[in-house]
């Protein structure tokens, strides 16, 4: 560490370098191993104990969707998440961009508005979801 509470430059790219090939090898087995067809998948307890779907329900299979190019699939799985990626992916970019820089990260300031807001998107998905007609069954993964 340095004196201000930095990590050194080596160790900084070298965490970042762990957690990029990670990220890969992790898509690497998502795109080789469907997961409908290998259970070595984690399961979903609620499902598992409610039969209710989750707000995360299909998002393994919404991945490896978008992995092989198949957008419309991924939708069908799990549309929140899809939704959310390019969300996500900006977020996280920026993020290491400044890790790279050698800059703090930047503080987290999102207004109880935007975390209500989220709160109840997810609240309404899951509810949405489970609803057993349509237009509300393709919210939810076949």
């Amino acid at each position: 560490m340095l004196a201000n509470g930095q990590q050194q430059p080596a160790l900084r790219y070298g965490i970042v370098a762990l957690a990029m090939l990670g990220l890969l090898a992790g898509a690497v087995v998502l795109f080789q191993f469907n997961p409908t067809q290998h259970a070595f998948y984690p399961i979903c307890v609620f499902h598992k104990l409610t039969g209710l779907q989750c707000p995360g329900c299909g998002a393994s299979r919404a991945l490896y969707s978008l992995l092989h190019g198949h957008l419309l699939a991924a939708l069908h799985f799990n549309p929140l998440l899809v939704l959310a990626l390019p969300f996500l992916a900006i977020s996280a970019g920026r993020r290491l961009l400044r890790e790279l820089a050698g800059k703090p990260p930047p503080p987290v300031a999102v207004r109880a508005f935007w975390i209500k807001l989220l709160v109840v998107a997810i609240i309404a998905f899951t509810i949405l979801r489970n609803i057993p007609f349509a237009p509300f069954t393709y919210l939810s993964p076949p």
